[in-house]
């Protein structure tokens, strides 16, 4: 194992090394392939064997840096008035989600978080579906959804997943919405952590050693999308949404 390698995880052997770039890959794909998930499926697994101070910052950079050509085609499709208002609900959600994590216990949050999904999950595997576009209020209301969650959970993107999930325009217009809202919620995590003193130099080097993998696990996710019929992909998206929300469940009620 390389030396920088080895300083970030001193304890890490080439079988856990195979399942943390394995694991950063099939989680490219995931996201190459759905518009979201990359971090959601990769943090979990990568933390069990690198510390999380240098994985959880290096994530949106990853991200950001792999997913920039994916991004350049859905700037042109995404739902730029829903990303706008989701936006401004996340940012002024966040501060209310670090009140929330202070006087909720963590669990308590994570079973709640993992009983709405569900709920929700299942009732667009049963067809449901928005009408018509909601109202600004609601999509602001939605936005603050996901940034409460986000602040006491770090678990902020399902609520805004299933509103494009749900949403009438469709699955292009979706999953591109998806693409550039996590662009910028990618992009102002960099910088908080940044301004934190989060980001190091052992944060670089991992991010580097994740990029190629991510972006050909993404390359290859995005060309899959493209050959796939759209009740595949929700089909997929919300399998994986059922996935997390079964895990958040469990871990809130294991000792």
């Amino acid at each position: 194992m390389p030396d920088y390698l080895r300083d970030l995880a001193p304890h890490l052997g080439t079988g856990p090394t195979i399942l943390v770039f394995a694991t950063v890959f099939m989680a490219g794909l995931l996201r190459g392939f759905t518009g979201f998930g990359f971090a959601l499926a990769a943090v979990p697994v990568i933390t069990l064997f690198v510390e999380p101070a240098a994985v959880i910052p290096a994530i949106p950079i990853v991200a950001m840096v792999a997913g920039a050509e994916q991004l350049r085609r859905a700037w042109r499709t995404a739902n730029w008035h829903a990303i706008g208002r989701l936006l401004v609900g996340a940012t002024l959600g966040a501060p209310f989600g670090t009140v929330a994590l202070t006087y909720l216990p963590a669990n308590i949050m994570r079973a709640l978080i993992g009983l709405v999904l569900l709920l929700a999950v299942l009732a667009l595997w049963r067809g449901y579906r928005f009408k018509q576009r909601p109202p600004t209020g609601a999509q602001i209301g939605i936005g603050l959804a996901s940034g409460i969650l986000n602040g006491a959970t770090a678990m902020g993107g399902p609520p805004v997943i299933l509103f494009f999930l749900a949403s009438p325009e469709g699955v292009a217009i979706g999953r591109a919405s998806l693409l550039v809202y996590f662009f910028f919620i990618s992009a102002w995590s960099i910088v908080t952590q940044s301004v934190m003193g989060l980001v190091d130099p052992k944060t670089v080097v991992l991010a580097l050693l994740m990029i190629p993998v991510m972006a050909v696990g993404n390359l290859i996710g995005d060309r899959l999308f493209n050959r796939t019929k759209a009740a595949t992909y929700q089909r997929v998206a919300l399998g994986f949404l059922m996935l997390i929300a079964i895990l958040a469940i469990a871990r809130a009620i294991m000792p």
